[in-house]
């Protein structure tokens, strides 16, 4: 792999052209671009470099550097870099690390994107996407599954064939068209939320404002209790568990208000749409705030502490199981032992019998031998004290059989 090195200004325009294989980029020298690879060529211009690769390409920038890359076909990797990023088109993954302003043509794969430090917008990601710390999204097409966290601006998407999770926004949220379900918690904008064919699970409260959640499948929202909240709910099937002060019920819709505030929501749904308060289950049951998990329980009645009932049940029948058949098995393991040790003591008495008669079993077929010479038999072993504890170990343990005991100590005697 050949490598050069080229001195430049703080903030250097870098344009790759073509690289035919993986692109890796960090931040490198204040000063200075250093690329390497094993076929590429490199043009200075007035402002930086204009770079091209015939296979994988590794360059070190300086961290202000701005960044033009029309076509990579393998896998990009960008850390570090907090100038200006445009992507024209990716072919492979693309991991994006505390960089600058990012903008995207099309990602044929996965992108991950963490700690950008200004907006990202994509025209067209045909994977899935896990994007987290982040200012503003605003993307047109997504082919995948997107999950976002912890975004501090606005959140636009146009259309999703995945699944959303968007969680900890603090802007204004907007998703026009959603193939699957979508989870949103910790929304701190105002949020239009429509054409969402699966379901929507709403966790969290709502900041002042009017919102709009509409959905093909089921809405279940979780609100925190006491949250002043102004809905309205249509749907063929409406269950409020929700202490609402004024509450007036038509056919397929539910009007209600909770305590006095500015925060307005409209739910429609094809399906059910559920209110009930977040925290119905203990919080040591929830899951941690670093997984994703959303464990959505339909449950028509309070839990209260009933994990820790049936817990108790649970060890109390495992407790009770365990002696009956602790007790079973030990009666079991003993009668397999002492069955083993008459077998061991027959084999024993045996093996003695066969030493005793042996020497005078020889003579009588040595006086009987009138021609050649023959082999003389060989004399009967007998199994070790030691080899019979380890079969008697064997049996007790379950590894084998009292009569395969039996036939193993035969087997050592012969």
């Amino acid at each position: 792999m050949s490598e050069e090195q080229y001195f430049t200004g703080k903030a250097p325009a870098i344009e790759i052209g073509q690289c035919q294989g993986d692109l890796v980029i960090r931040s490198g020298m204040e000063t200075a671009v250093t690329v390497k690879g094993d076929d590429f060529t490199a043009v200075e211009t007035e402002t930086g470099l204009t770079i091209n690769s015939l296979g994988d390409l590794k360059l070190y920038l300086p961290p202000q550097a701005n960044i033009a890359v029309q076509h990579a076909n393998g896998d990009l990797v960008i850390k570090n870099i907090t100038g200006d990023i445009s992507l024209h088109e990716i072919n492979g993954d693309a991991v994006l690390v505390n960089v600058g302003r990012l903008k995207i043509g099309v990602i044929n794969s996965d992108l991950s994107a963490k700690n950008l430090q200004a907006g990202l917008s994509i025209e067209t990601l045909r994977g899935d996407a896990a994007i987290r710390n982040a200012n503003e999204i605003a993307i047109q097409t997504v082919q995948g599954d997107i999950a976002a966290r912890n975004i501090n601006g606005p959140v636009h998407l146009m259309s999703v064939a995945g699944d959303i999770s968007l969680r900890t926004i603090n802007g204004n949220v907007t998703i026009e068209q959603g193939q699957r379900d979508v989870n949103l918690r910790n929304l701190g904008g105002v949020n239009n939320v429509t054409g969402i064919v699966g379901d929507i699970r709403l966790r969290g409260g709502l900041a002042a404002g009017e919102h709009l959640f509409v959905a093909g499948r089921d809405i279940i929202v979780r609100w925190p209790a006491g949250a002043p909240l102004d809905f309205s709910a249509t749907a063929p099937k409406i269950v409020n568990r929700l202490t609402v002060n004024k509450l007036v019920e038509g056919e397929n819709s539910l009007t209600g208000r909770i305590g006095d505030g500015d925060t307005v929501a409209t739910f429609q749904a094809n399906g059910r749409i559920i209110l009930k308060e977040s925290n119905i289950v203990d919080p040591k049951w929830e899951s941690s705030e670093e997984s994703d998990v959303d464990f959505d329980f339909d449950f028509a009645f309070g839990l209260g502490n009933i994990g820790m009932e049936i817990s108790s049940q649970i060890n109390e029948q495992f407790n009770r199981f365990t002696e009956q058949f602790g007790a079973k098995f030990a009666r079991k393991a003993e009668e397999a032992a002492r069955k083993a040790e008459q077998a061991a003591e027959r084999a024993r008495q045996r093996a003695e019998r066969q030493g005793q008669y042996a020497p005078q079993r020889s003579r009588q077929r040595t006086s009987r031998s009138y021609g050649p010479a023959t082999k003389p038999t060989p004399k009967a072993t007998t199994a070790s004290k030691e080899e019979q504890l380890k079969i008697l170990r064997m049996v007790e343990k379950g590894i084998i059989t009292p009569a395969e005991a039996t036939t193993l100590l035969d087997a050592l005697e012969t």
